[in-house]
């Protein structure tokens, strides 16, 4: 019995580790599936942060607003401005004496309500809108329709003064208020303002303010001469070219003068042709209003209807 028992137990000895290696496979393919259950449990339905697994980055999408559409509203025109190079200059009412001086007029005493006048006198390429706008005939040394190359911003000249006053009733149209020629008197409290000056820029000759017979008497363009501006701002409203005014010339008994059938009309400032001694804010020549000479041009005033002077017709 005892070596029996002594053989059974070196057979179990001998069995025993055939045995114990499938039983550690088999426990180990249970542990991994258990982990692999797990996690895929926990993964699919637990809570958790994917932005720290995998060093992932979680990107947060703002909505994008959406862009409102900005309602459209009717285009609503502002006040007309006027078509010249820097506008209309305000003038305040004041009194203004005229003759004495070079004119050979008696002095006199005159009251202008306030208006408002051009910053320089009409150019060439605006007087050229006015005649394409009208039909208007152009001046006659102009070519097919067309002012001479380089000369646009220079004075328009060649027009008489029935042709000053069709491009003032052209422009009242376009703005939608008085445009006419100025009257001597406003021509005159422009130029030299309520202080009355010789010239336009004061009471001493400044050669570099004006284009005169010294300057080899050329017609320059408007604003060549800032030093020559007036105390309301206006340019070259002495020398350059002379300028057409609303006015008659008078004679002795103050009647219309009239030459072979052709009204005299009141032209200010001298030109660039004229020598500096008849070159002042005074200077006033009388022309036949059917003249359209190379050195006659004009600039214009408005008046709106609220101004004493002209009031608003019912």
């Amino acid at each position: 019995m005892p070596i029996r028992s002594q053989k059974l137990s070196r057979v179990a000895e001998a069995v025993e580790p055939s045995r114990l290696l499938p039983l550690s496979i088999a426990g180990a393919v249970c542990f991994i599936l258990s982990l692999i259950l797990g996690y895929g449990g926990w993964y699919l339905f637990g809570t958790h942060d994917r932005s720290a697994a995998g060093g992932v980055t979680e990107v947060k999408q703002t909505p994008v607003p959406t862009a409102e559409v900005p309602q459209q509203t009717p285009t609503v025109s502002a006040e007309p401005t006027i078509n010249a190079p820097a506008g209309e200059l305000p003038v305040p009412e004041g009194e203004v004496v005229l003759g004495g001086d070079n004119t050979g007029l008696p002095v006199r005493r005159e009251f202008v309500g306030a208006f408002a006048i051009a910053e320089t006198e009409v150019t060439n390429e605006h007087y050229r809108e006015f005649a394409k706008a009208t039909g208007h005939k152009v001046p006659a040394h102009w070519k097919d329709g067309e002012f001479p190359s380089g000369s646009a911003t220079e004075p328009v000249t060649g027009v008489t003064w029935q042709d000053a006053v069709d491009y003032c009733n052209w422009l009242s149209e376009k703005i939608k208020a008085k445009v006419r020629l100025p009257t001597e008197a406003e021509w005159e409290l422009a130029a030299r303002g309520k202080e009355g000056y010789k010239y336009p820029w004061g009471n001493e000759w400044n050669e570099r303010a004006v284009a005169t017979e010294e300057t080899k008497g050329q017609v320059r363009a408007v604003k060549s001469y800032p030093a020559g501006k007036s105390p309301v701002g206006a340019y070259d409203m002495a020398g350059n070219v002379w300028e057409w005014t609303a006015d008659e010339a008078r004679d002795a008994d103050g009647n219309p003068l009239i030459k072979k059938g052709v009204t005299q009309r009141i032209a200010k400032g001298g030109a660039a042709t004229e020598p500096a001694a008849f070159v002042t804010a005074t200077s006033r020549q009388e022309v036949p209003a059917d003249a359209a000479d190379s050195v006659l041009g004009f600039r214009y005033v408005v008046v709106r209807a609220k101004n004493k002077q002209e009031p608003q017709k019912p």
